[in-house]
């Protein structure tokens, strides 16, 4: 009885580490941070977070580290535009006036260099008065060429120590403009996300970061399978171990019982 008792506990043991093993290798390997994007309440691109509103209430908030610094990225979509929104902190004499952040966008989720063929900057001019431009740039061969008409939005503020950078890009906009990455409804891209302190690309690039994020279906309500599968394979798993040990505890409790009736 006791060797039974005791091959089984080792039995299920064995499997509990098994399957936990498998859950943390599947959601570590993986060196590029992905992020989901959630629908939301269009946001007004204007460098400032409004919580009185909760206008980036519904965004997926992901902290970052940019090469040592560390930012908050937030992501969120309505049915036309995709928003992110960066924030960080430096000392205040640690920023730059020609201080610049920008998003080099690949048309796909690949992160070989020749795929990234968009970038969208928001580069201050002067960080004492908040004076900053949006720009719009189209690389070829690693060199950064303006856009003969820009799209998307930028906007950003220095306060102390503070950045926030703002930005709106279309979604599925402009079909046959050779000039930008065509974000689609459904898909993913890799986005290597950038911040220098002057106004020379990529050459001013200081700190640099390649995620993915993934853009949800206009129409999608389902949750995506692939990501709760090992979750639910966990919850399962420990349920059944639960119930087990609980049933030879209580096995162990009867024995224990039964064995004081016999000695009396």
């Amino acid at each position: 009885m006791k060797k039974t008792t005791f091959r089984i506990v080792i039995s299920i043991l064995i499997i509990n580490i098994t399957v936990i093993s498998l859950f943390f290798v599947s959601k570590g390997y993986c060196e590029t941070e992905e992020i989901d994007s959630e629908f939301g309440e269009t946001p007004v691109i204007d460098g400032f977070i409004d919580l009185s509103s909760q206008e980036w209430n519904k965004a997926t908030k992901v902290p970052i580290d940019l090469g040592g610094l560390p930012i908050s990225l937030w992501v969120m979509q309505d049915d036309s535009n995709l928003y992110i929104t960066v924030q960080f902190e430096l000392e205040i004499d640690a920023h730059e006036h020609t201080e610049f952040f920008g998003l080099i966008i690949s048309n796909s989720s690949s992160i070989e260099q020749e795929e990234f063929l968009d970038a969208k900057i928001i580069q201050f001019s002067n960080k004492s008065t908040n004076d900053f431009d949006y720009l719009d740039y189209n690389i070829n061969n690693s060199v950064f060429l303006n856009d003969t008409d820009y799209n998307g939005n930028g906007a950003a503020t220095i306060e102390g120590k503070d950045s926030t950078y703002e930005f709106s890009i279309p979604i599925k906009d402009g079909v046959g403009d050779e000039e930008d990455v065509l974000l689609d409804f459904g898909n993913s891209y890799a986005f290597n996300i950038t911040y220098g302190d002057m106004p020379i690309y990529p050459s001013g690039i200081k700190k640099s970061t390649i995620i993915l994020i993934n853009i949800k279906s206009y129409t999608a309500s389902e949750i995506p399978l692939g990501n709760i599968t090992p979750l639910i394979l966990c919850i399962v798993v420990f349920s059944i171990l639960g119930i087990l040990y609980g049933y030879y505890i209580y096995k162990i409790f009867r024995l224990k019982d039964n064995i004081e009736r016999i000695k009396r």
